[in-house]
């Protein structure tokens, strides 16, 4: 195992490819020596994907024994809005979300990486709503899980939200109400 020398409390990171499996993530990130490593746990560009395998699962948590929990973290397939007042994309963004959450629970990840959602042309009041209402529900029925969710700003094209500061202290307020 390759760690570079660094002063106690910095890490390096990286978004790490999983082709060939979850596994592989963790396997590149300790051939480079980095600390904290960012996979995707199945397509990010696809509703569904077969769940993850058990050997798979102990090969991963295997190899991220040497790494910190909280260094392990997972992004959520881009096709999720949360925002959506679709009913039908909305749906199944949640359904979306509780298994990208599923997933990293499995794998001992402490983190899915968010982003926010698109308000379509319903307003951002009526995206962040929607959002944060999706938000306390899925947190609920996940309490008991070690893996949370962290929300990444945007750029701000089109309708997306999340692009202020603004709009995540008001979904993090918002959900801790």
């Amino acid at each position: 195992e390759r760690r570079m020398n660094r002063r106690p409390g910095l890490c390096l990171g990286a978004h790490m490819s999983v082709a060939g499996g979850v596994s592989r993530g963790l396997a590149r990130a300790t051939q480079i020596g980095i600390d904290a490593v960012q996979i995707f746990t199945k397509n990010n560009n696809r509703w569904q994907e077969k769940p993850l395998d058990q050997d798979e699962i102990a090969r991963f948590r295997n190899l991220a024994a040497p790494f910190k929990r909280e260094h392990l973290v997972a992004h959520a397939g881009y096709l999720i809005n949360l925002a959506s007042f679709e009913d039908s994309l909305h749906a199944r963004s949640r359904a979306a979300v509780r298994d990208e959450l599923d997933r990293a629970e499995a794998l001992g990840l402490s983190w899915v990486v968010l982003h926010p959602g698109s308000h379509m042309g319903n307003g951002e009041e009526a995206g962040l709503d929607r959002i944060s209402d999706s938000l306390r529900t899925l947190l609920a029925d996940t309490d008991s899980y070690a893996a949370g969710i962290l929300l990444e700003t945007t750029a701000g094209q089109g309708s997306a939200l999340g692009y202020r500061f603004e709009h995540l202290a008001r979904i993090l307020q918002s959900v801790s109400s």
